[in-house]
């Protein structure tokens, strides 16, 4: 949050908000109304290796994730394998690099990285519904509890309120990406229902955590 509201202010009193708000790559652009040479270079490096080290960060955790989806049978099963060497998902990894690579090519970064802000949005929000959920499941003294969250249930409804906000904000600039996303994962979750009903009966489960299905090694 500090951070944050000092790039806020710092990049809002250098270029005029028309700009800033239009602006794909408004730190650069910040840096490049300074006018100074060693302040463009120095932010012009650090965007660069940041894009890198996200754009790694984004395939090695989505690969990841997409091994873990294959495991679980929501997805097809030929990303549910380990290198043999590396023991790395290696499948997911060359068939999402090329993906990752062509939307940066679109040039279109603030379109990828809005889409990318939702997707977050949207995990805080059902992280935040399934802790109710599973409070309301599981109550206390029930089952094992290894943590226990204090002051429940404040923390999921603050997190649900700042999360709302985030989108409402976005709605006004990106409002084509935000539908976009959500029908997107709509569809996907009708495609993860459709497919998980092949593998498990959700209604023998429900409340009994302990005949839920556990992958290998988890």
């Amino acid at each position: 949050l500090v951070g944050a509201t000092t790039t806020w202010l710092v990049c809002s009193g250098l270029v005029e908000a028309g700009v800033l708000g239009s602006s794909v790559y408004p730190l650069f652009d910040a840096a490049r109304a300074v006018g100074n040479p060693i302040v463009i270079n120095a932010l012009f490096t650090g965007t660069i290796l940041s894009c890198m080290a996200s754009a790694n960060g984004c395939i090695t955790d989505s690969s990841r994730a997409w091994y873990a989806m294959s495991r679980d049978t929501l997805i097809p099963e030929i990303f549910g394998v380990l290198h043999p060497k590396y023991k790395t998902p290696y499948r997911a990894i060359l068939f999402l690099l090329p993906i990752a690579i062509a939307f940066g090519y679109t040039g279109m970064l603030d379109q990828v990285v809005t889409f990318s802000i939702l997707s977050a949005l949207l995990v805080y929000i059902m992280s935040a519904i399934m802790m109710v959920k599973f409070r309301r499941m599981y109550p206390m003294g029930t089952i094992q509890r290894e943590y226990v969250s204090p002051f429940h249930p404040v923390p999921s409804i603050i997190l649900m309120v700042i999360a709302v906000m985030a989108i409402v904000g976005m709605y006004f600039g990106y409002w084509i990406n935000i539908l976009g996303g959500l029908a997107f994962y709509f569809l996907a979750s009708l495609w993860f229902k459709k497919r998980r009903e092949h593998y498990i009966d959700f209604n023998s489960f429900i409340g009994n955590a302990d005949a839920w299905p556990r992958a290998e090694g988890y």
